[in-house]
């Protein structure tokens, strides 16, 4: 299987799902280093910037460290271990501290919510470790990853046959919420909780409450995530000029370039300069397989 990137310290996979399962799960993903452990620090030196896609996440550490801190944030959390992440509002900058193996998932927060029986609002805008949360299907789970993560087409398998055993356990219909994330999707994040929900008649508390167990994050904070996702793809490919971006869901330019620092770190000029201090080519890489045909 071919990589979908390749850079000077590793390849990186993006697999789509067995068809059957792609209401539930968006992606699979596996990144392999490219050269030998190495001793000199100065190899892993560049950042990478990682930005909210309204997808949960399973990552299987599978050999290696990093770090791992919030965009804005100088606090770094050290990463040996393999975890959840149920809902991330904000970006994350990682830095490998040596060759580092990952594989792992994206998908629906419902699906997740489901899987575990955890509200993703006791792990909001942070990680669970695996072996924290002890459960023992996703513990087996690790374990065969682990076991073929020399192969990105056997790592699909394993976790197609792992999903499709789990897919009779899928998320629960709720009818309110399942409405509300139709709406968000199909206005691309420019949605007005609370007129939707005056509209819809329904308890502003039940649906904050609800949505947050289900989703990692408020309605509004989802939303947030979802307009940016589309007008920072469709600025760094062109489909939309520079000038225009801010009739896309923001009130005006000036609003659309605090949003852009607050999840970048720098300015839309910056980015389309190529002059970010971090990387974004797995953001861009995740960010076109899925909206390239929206």
């Amino acid at each position: 299987m071919t990589p979908t990137l390749i850079r000077s310290d590793m390849r990186y996979w993006l697999m789509k799902p067995d068809p059957r399962l792609r209401r539930h799960v968006h992606c699979y993903f596996l990144a392999q280093p490219i050269s030998s452990p190495c001793s000199d620090a100065a190899a892993y030196r560049d950042e990478e910037l990682l930005m909210p896609d309204g997808h949960s996440e399973m990552v299987f550490n599978l050999g290696g460290a990093y770090e791992r801190r919030a965009s804005g944030s100088s606090a770094r959390a050290l990463m040996r271990a393999s975890y959840l992440i149920g809902g991330r509002s904000h970006s994350v900058l990682t830095r490998d501290l040596e060759s580092v193996t990952v594989a792992g998932v994206k998908l629906d927060p419902r699906c997740l919510h489901s899987l575990i029986r955890t509200p993703l609002t006791e792990f909001r805008d942070t990680t669970l470790l695996l072996s924290d949360l002890n459960h023992r299907a996703l513990l087996d789970l690790e374990d065969a990853v682990a076991g073929v993560a020399h192969c990105a087409r056997q790592v699909a398998a394993v976790l197609d046959r792992f999903f499709l055993q789990v897919l009779p356990y899928a998320p629960r219909m709720n009818e309110r919420i399942d409405a509300l994330l139709s709406q968000i999707k199909a206005n691309r994040g420019a949605l007005s909780i609370m007129e939707w929900i005056r509209e819809h008649r329904v308890d502003p508390r039940y649906i904050e409450r609800t949505f947050s167990a289900m989703m990692g994050m408020a309605p509004k904070r989802y939303a947030r995530v979802i307009r940016f996702k589309h007008t920072y793809y469709e600025l760094v490919t062109g489909k939309v000029g520079a000038q225009a971006v801010h009739l896309d869901g923001y009130y005006d330019r000036s609003h659309f370039n605090k949003e852009f620092k607050s999840f970048v770190g720098a300015s839309p000029r910056a980015r389309m300069n190529a002059a970010l201090t971090q990387g974004t080519s797995i953001s861009d890489v995740l960010l076109e397989s899925e909206l390239a045909s929206a």
